[in-house]
């Protein structure tokens, strides 16, 4: 509880005693967070709403944070539990973060790593980039491994011996 007053240069007013206020807390995770539908350049994800509290009334925002592994990416906030995301490169991997915000502040994120549509990937490796070497009855073979762009997925590779 709180007392207010106004105060100017003349003096103190009359008090308004015994007001209450209520501080929302701090949203927890929100739950369930998938990717629903992709294409070439967007994907669609959803998830639930965090686990119901006493300590705060609604949820107010809903913030996702997303980009290319390893990059700080983009913001953009909601008030829904779903949006779509395009103007995505395919076949890359992208995390997808997403957090519950109240007068609080904003609860903890719930993480996912997703794919625009997978494409077949770029040739394995530039042929100038290959290095063999023969030792005894073995064969060591080396090569620069693709980049995200070129690998359009996570790469696997395969070597085949004729």
């Amino acid at each position: 509880t709180f007392n207010i007053a106004a105060v100017n240069i003349n003096g103190t007013g009359p008090e308004l005693n015994g007001m209450n206020a209520t501080l929302e807390e701090v949203p927890g995770p929100v739950r369930n967070l998938v990717k629903t539908a992709s294409t070439d350049n967007y994907v669609a994800i959803s998830w639930d709403p965090p686990e119901p509290s006493n300590g705060y009334n609604s949820i107010s925002v809903y913030t996702i944070r997303y980009g290319v592994l390893d990059t700080p990416g983009e913001v953009i906030n909601t008030q829904n539990t779903q949006k779509s995301i395009d103007s995505l490169e395919p076949g890359i991997p992208y995390y997808v973060a997403v957090s519950a915000g109240t007068t609080g502040g904003n609860g903890n994120e719930t993480e996912i790593i997703v794919f625009s549509k997978e494409e077949a990937p770029a040739i394995p490796v530039n042929a100038s980039t290959i290095k063999t070497a023969w030792s005894g009855n073995s064969l060591n073979i080396s090569w620069e491994p693709l980049t995200l762009h070129e690998a359009r997925g996570f790469p696997v590779y395969y070597i085949y011996l004729n």
